[in-house]
């Protein structure tokens, strides 16, 4: 990959409440990892998830499809 190819790809500027609250849900997933690094922290993962999606302005069509929960 190229730097003239990657600068084209568009990449949105989170809001300083967004950036804030991924920054949150990362703590929170290293705190708890660090105390059990088998723990399921999916739920904070999709909450991450949930804030990229806004943050992109996806669809529910385009979310599922980013899911992998189309089938064709």
């Amino acid at each position: 990959m190229q730097t003239p190819y990657v600068s084209q790809i568009p990449i949105p500027k989170a809001t300083n409440k967004q950036d804030a609250d991924i920054t949150e849900i990362v703590n929170k997933i290293i705190k708890i990892k660090n105390n059990n690094p088998d723990a399921d922290v999916s739920h904070l993962e999709k909450e991450i998830d949930e804030i990229v999606y806004e943050l992109y302005g996806l669809t529910p069509e385009e979310i599922a499809i980013v899911e992998g929960s189309v089938t064709k």
